[in-house]
């Protein structure tokens, strides 16, 4: 009972003082739609006491001092806790106050240097740490979010601030709540607005600065010289980092408060020693004693930064700001007296140092700012940062002049020696070309003539000085051909073609070439060649016998016993191209790894003393590494000292497509049945291969015999198609095609060259002419009708079949020819006339009979000076040869043109391959004889019908048309020798075997004349 009345008075009590306090002035708020500022007079006390945040505490007596400020009056420099307390009457009654007050929240600004922060009564947090244990925090501003409990029901809040500030700050700092935005209003709005106010405009500067820097540095990464332009980028990117440090957005970094202060003096510090250094760069003014002595002392600002505490970097900053001000009046000074003297660029800087003066002055010194936004020295330094970087691009685009007026003098200077050059290396290469025809040519007759000498009756001694001038004069041939070919190779000239080539006879052609060397040296020489590579390939067949020639000589020339290895294997290999390793062993004497380097240098050897044993020009191998790298290739050097070498390198080789016979595929060649085709080639043997093809494709034929003619016809009436040879005599085909495009109604007309060159310089060359496509010879049929139809434009022709219709009927033989002798391919040749055996047998022995004497018409012909017709000679039977399937006779009057091509006379070698490959053939020629069929139709033929083929015949050669020659085979066939007229036609078949239809039209007439009857 006595402790229940005890609590009822006790309370009673409590009523009775409470309901005395007076009732104190709040700050009424009737508007939240936007946030307001609660900035102004709050109360304020200094000490310490907890019950003072109570929302019922009676702070009438407190003294009122303005929010924010430096200081309360009086209070300038305090240190210890004080406190600050606002009251705010909400008008619940307005909607927008009745609905924020569930998501009610304050932003407090920045508060020196540490405090609490209370909302009715109820502790939220703290910036910072208060005594027991202080820790400082300034400059950072915060949302606070008010509890609902923290409102009274009549709406009264009281926010109440407890701070600390620390001793060691000193006076001449703020005291308390000083700076930024107080306000109250939603949560999400305040949150949105701090982070607004985060990122602009402090961020986006930030960004600009640094950006401007890095591309200043980047400038003077570009161009050392460039002195300013690196000093001006640290500036930038220093300026960049501390206007980031200076903003909220740092405390978006979860990182110790003391890191971000001493990385904003220290950046702050190192400013004024950097940009002093850029407008000394980019006005070109010579430092002195005094802006030497106050960068020094920047320096100790800086060190003193690094091991300075957060308290005493805000002690050292005042200094520092009155020291950046006279810094810049001694700049401006320096900067006046350069202007004095005429520097535009001092007198913009100048202005600039001035204007900084008057924002330090502003910002800092005077405790009532003339302009009073707190951010004057801010923009001044934007500025300042904005207007040197002008003058930086000024500066910049006068130095890009000066290096274009630089670059455009060099390049006059360039163009004149380039000129120069190109006038030497014609020179070097008419020389190289007199030079390789003035040196093969008496080479060639010393190796001929010891070699005939050898042959006649010598004595033993006599024999033995002949058989060292034919070994020495070997030697110099191989050491001319090796510095022509390193020439050639060192300006580019050389080039690698992709062609058809069998694996197998590159390295039976190896075999055949190095075995009588081998067999001399009494070692052994081995050719092996994986059965997993294709039979066919696309690449340069010489121009791998060429690298693999080289390895082989070698290896024969340092292995003194044992064996020669030569070795092609197939690699793993993605896609459709073979991988293939081509390699060359030995058992010789190996190279020392020091040696290896510069084994494939030009005009070395592995050493000195393997030069003078051995001998060569030590260009071997540079060539090889040359042309494996020109095919695509890397050569690699395996060695052992004293166990031997093996040289080796891969080449990815593409395989070719299979042939339309492979893929059981047709053409289908009825869109184009009847259209007109002019065929000109200058070697009748082709004309009549190519027009085989073309007629058994139901097309009109005509042919030429030269460019001149082609293009005679060609004008005179309509053609859908040109197939066009490039090398003939009279006019060539690059030259007719020119002349044709030149007329108005052709220049549509599709010309497609058909010729044995395969170089890039000749298909663009007859691009440059004119000529729509390119159809390689030998010809393939699938290739050509594909070209056709690609070219003609399809549509319905009238023509008679009869006229079309192939000059054969005899029935093929083809089952009963073997696919392959030596020196011929049938199977390719028969391909190639559309598998029409009797044409192709009678081609075969047309070429045996016709070119038999090849290599001594060839010899003829370069003994008198005609290099021009003895090429043409060998380009004409090179094609005729590959057309038929001789590949090998092909081949070897393929290397006698290239040799005549590129200058150089045909070895005695290159003639005698000529000479065996056409023997062989010939030998095999022999054997297909029997199956030739002779045409014995026209025996049964009455009179009625012989006219009608003498008719017939007579049309043909008015036409030009090559199946003239068949039509009068076989009017012949039907004739006796003694018949009247017999001699004239016999005479026309001459002709025509020469392609001269003029004459043999002659021939016809005289026949005409007599009745074809037997005498």
């Amino acid at each position: 009972m006595i402790v229940r009345r005890a609590v009822h008075y006790c309370a009673l009590l409590a009523f009775l003082v409470l309901g005395t306090v007076p009732v104190r002035a709040a700050m009424p708020v009737d508007n939240l739609s936007e946030p307001v500022s609660i900035a102004g007079q709050w109360k304020f006390r200094t000490g310490d006491n907890e019950a003072w945040s109570d929302s019922v505490f009676d702070d009438s007596s407190w003294q009122e001092t303005l929010v924010p400020g430096h200081a309360p009056q009086d209070y300038d420099g305090y240190s210890g806790l004080l406190w600050y307390r606002l009251t705010l009457q909400l008008d619940m009654s307005q909607p927008s106050v009745r609905d924020s007050a569930g998501a009610l929240a304050v932003t407090i600004g920045s508060v020196m240097s540490a405090y609490e922060f209370y909302a009715g009564g109820i502790r939220l947090g703290s910036v910072g740490q208060l005594p027991p244990t202080p820790a400082a925090r300034y400059d950072e501003q915060r949302t606070w979010f008010i509890p609902p409990a923290a409102v009274g029901d009549d709406g009264r809040l009281v926010l109440a601030l407890r701070v600390w500030r620390s001793p060691a700050i000193g006076s001449q700092w703020e005291t308390g709540p000083y700076f930024g935005e107080f306000l109250l209003g939603n949560l999400g709005d305040l949150r949105a607005k701090s982070m607004r106010d985060a990122l602009f405009p402090n961020v986006v500067l930030a960004a600009l600065y640094l950006i401007l820097g890095l591309y200043h540095l980047l400038v003077a990464r570009r161009n050392p010289v460039l002195k300013e332009f690196f000093w001006f980028g640290l500036f930038g990117i220093a300026v960049g980092i501390y206007t980031f440090e200076t903003s909220q957005s740092k405390f978006f970094f979860d990182i110790p408060y003391l890191w971000h202060k001493k990385l904003e003096f220290l950046l702050l510090y190192a400013s004024p020693v950097l940009f002093g250094k850029t407008l000394l760069s980019v006005t070109r003014t010579a430092s002195n004693k005094l802006v030497d002595g106050l960068h020094a002392i920047f320096g100790l600002y800086f060190l003193f930064a690094v091991f300075a505490s957060g308290a005493g970097l805000l002690l050292s900053l005042k200094s520092f700001q009155y020291l950046a001000a006279f810094w810049a009046l001694v700049m401006a000074g320096l900067m006046a007296w350069e202007a004095y003297k005429g520097r535009r660029a001092a007198r913009v800087i100048v202005v600039l140092l001035l204007i900084l003066v008057a924002a330090v002055i502003n910002d800092v010194i005077l405790k009532t700012p003339l302009v009073a936004s707190g951010n004057v020295l801010y923009l001044v330094f934007a500025l300042m940062l904005f207007c040197v970087a002008l003058m930086m691009a000024e500066r910049y685009t006068e130095i890009l002049k000066q290096l274009e007026s630089r670059v455009a003098a060099r390049t006059a200077e360039l163009v004149d020696a380039n000129r120069e050059l190109a006038a030497a290396v014609e020179t070097k290469g008419n020389f190289l070309a007199n030079m390789s025809h003035e040196m093969r040519t008496p080479m060639n007759a010393i190796l001929g003539l010891t070699r005939l000498g050898m042959k006649t009756e010598l004595t033993e001694q006599q024999r033995d000085y002949f058989g060292k001038v034919e070994q020495s004069a070997e030697g110099l041939q191989d050491i001319i051909d090796s510095i022509l070919d390193f020439s050639k190779l060192a300006d580019g000239e050389l080039e690698c073609v992709s062609q058809s080539f069998e694996p197998t006879a590159v390295a039976e052609g190896l075999r055949r070439v190095w075995e009588d060397a081998a067999r001399e040296a009494e070692l052994e020489l081995n050719v092996a060649v994986d059965s997993n590579i294709p039979q066919v390939l696309l690449g340069d067949a010489k121009r791998l016998k060429q690298v693999l020639s080289i390895f082989v000589s070698n290896a024969l020339k340092f292995t003194e016993n044992g064996k020669v290895g030569v070795e092609l294997t197939l690699l793993p290999s993605a896609g459709h191209a073979a991988r293939v390793r081509f390699a060359v062993s030995d058992t010789g004497a190996g190279i020392h790894e020091d040696q290896r380097k510069h084994l494939f240098e030009a005009f070395s050897q592995a050493d000195n003393s393997m030069t003078r044993k051995h001998g060569g020009t030590g260009l071997g191998l540079s060539i090889a590494e040359r042309l494996v790298e020109l095919m695509g290739g890397q050569i690699e050097v395996e060695s052992t000292v004293g166990a031997g070498s093996t040289f080796s390198f891969e080449l990815e080789l593409p395989v070719p497509k299979p042939s339309v016979e492979e893929e059981d595929v047709g053409l289908d060649l009825t869109p184009i049945r009847g259209a007109r085709v002019l065929l000109v080639d200058d070697s009748e043997l082709n004309l009549q291969v190519a027009g085989e093809l073309l007629r058994q494709a139901k097309l009109r034929v005509d042919t030429a015999l030269n460019g001149r003619q082609a293009v005679e016809k060609a004008t005179s009436q309509p053609y859908d198609c040109i197939l066009m040879d490039v090398q003939m005599p009279v006019m060539d085909g690059y030259t007719a095609t020119e002349q044709i495009r030149a007329k108005s109604h052709l220049d549509q007309l599709p010309i497609l060259a058909m010729t044995a060159n395969a170089m890039q310089q000749d298909r663009e060359r007859g691009t440059a002419a004119g000529m729509n496509d390119y159809i390689p010879k030998p010809i393939d049929p699938d290739e050509l009708h594909r070209a056709l139809l690609r070219w003609i434009e399809p549509g319905e022709r009238d023509f008679d079949e009869q006229q079309l219709a192939a000059a054969h009927t005899a029935e093929a033989v083809t089952d009963a020819l073997p696919d392959s002798l030596p020196g011929v391919n049938i199977s390719a040749g028969l391909k190639r006339v559309a598998n029409n055996a009797q044409l192709y047998l009678s081609l075969l022995n047309d070429l045996c009979n016709d070119y038999a004497d090849a290599p001594e018409r060839l010899q003829i012909m370069l003994d008198g000076g005609d290099t021009d017709g003895a090429r043409q000679f060998a380009h004409k039977l090179r094609g005729i040869a590959n057309n038929l399937g001789a590949d090998e006779t092909g081949t070897a009057a393929e290397t006698i043109e290239l040799e005549i091509k590129d200058g150089a006379l045909p070895d005695a070698e290159a003639m005698q391959r000529l000479a065996e490959s056409l023997a062989e053939l010939g030998r095999s020629q022999q054997k297909l004889a029997p199956l030739m069929v002779s045409d014995e139709s026209a025996a049964e033929l009455d009179d009625e019908q012989r006219h009608a083929l003498f008719i017939e015949v007579t049309k043909a050669i008015a036409d030009s048309n090559p199946e003239a020659l068949d039509l009068i085979d076989k009017l012949l066939g039907g004739l006796e020798e003694d018949t009247s007229g017999y001699t004239e036609l016999a005479a026309a078949r001459d002709a025509l075997d020469m392609y001269d239809f003029a004459g043999a039209a002659g021939f016809l007439e005289s026949a005409a004349n007599k009745d074809l009857q037997k005498s």
